[in-house]
């Protein structure tokens, strides 16, 4: 503490030690008592139909987020996505707005109702699918760009130039990442062929672990089934898909990012109705 004094017309200044003060805690104040975790990232004042998201939570439990994929009917095309989590508080947020997307050429149909090639995307709860390639390699996100920035507990494949997804069913390549380029087809998808279509992919698990239809009398009820950018028309409007969902590229990267396998991520297929109280 510093004093200023005058003195017979003479400036003095005068310092007095402050009090010192032990080291320590201080009683009675605030001491941490449990270590900070991270919750789930949800995106401010965004909007999506938690409704179905708590309907489908009724049902899976164990689930703490849902890619929400939705149309107005099972003949429709069209539909819309979003991104929900469940936070350490218990409630459900929106961790994405909800933004336009695209589906199967013929609609969307329960899993067990569909053949691979009909032009339906499979309706119904499926998991964030995990596939291993012909290298080794097991991965849930793929793509011919490079990685967009998913999380490091989601493994991105860059497509190789041998990647050949199969779906020719009643052949062991059936719904499987193979070697061989250039793959015949008409139904086995080589990868690079789709260049910025599958930019990024996200492998939607319907028909794995274990796969109908790679072994002779088998149901092939889907292969390749995606999470992929949208196709356009010359007049630039989004196509209906072969089977997948699209987005447009920019909310396509924005979901992969969010996709977190800690949180037992599902995609939430088909009509509303049908999420909300059979799905």
């Amino acid at each position: 503490m510093r004093w200023i004094v005058v003195l017979m017309g003479v400036l003095l200044t005068v310092v007095i030690p402050a009090p010192s003060i032990a080291a320590g805690p201080i009683d009675g104040g605030a001491r941490p008592t449990a270590t900070a975790r991270r919750d789930v990232p949800w995106q401010r004042n965004a909007s999506c139909d938690l409704e179905t998201v708590a309907a489908l939570a009724s049902r899976h439990a164990g689930i703490r987020q849902f890619v929400v994929l939705a149309t107005p009917g099972f003949g429709s095309t069209d539909g819309n996505a979003f991104v929900a989590a469940r936070g350490r508080d218990g409630v459900w947020r929106c961790q994405t707005d909800t933004v336009a997307a695209s589906f199967g050429s013929s609609g969307t149909r329960p899993l067990a109702d569909r053949r691979s090639g009909d032009g339906t995307t499979p309706a119904g709860v499926f998991p964030l699918g995990k596939v291993t390639a012909w290298d080794g390699q097991t991965f849930s996100v793929f793509g011919n760009s490079p990685d967009p920035g998913v999380r490091a507990n989601v493994t991105y494949r860059a497509v190789r130039n041998e990647d050949c997804w199969g779906a020719t069913p009643g052949t062991a390549r059936y719904n499987h990442v193979v070697n061989l380029p250039n793959c015949p087809g008409p139904a086995d998808e080589w990868l690079p062929r789709f260049g910025e279509v599958y930019s990024h992919a996200a492998v939607i698990g319907a028909n794995l672990d274990p796969v109908s239809g790679d072994a002779p009398g088998e149901t092939p009820f889907a292969a390749a089934i995606f999470l992929h950018r949208h196709s356009y028309t010359a007049g630039n409007q989004p196509k209906p898909t072969s089977g997948c969902v699209s987005l447009a590229a920019a909310d396509l990267v924005t979901v992969l990012r969010l996709l977190d396998p800690a949180l037992s991520t599902h995609f939430a297929i088909g009509p509303t109705t049908f999420l909300r109280s059979n799905a």
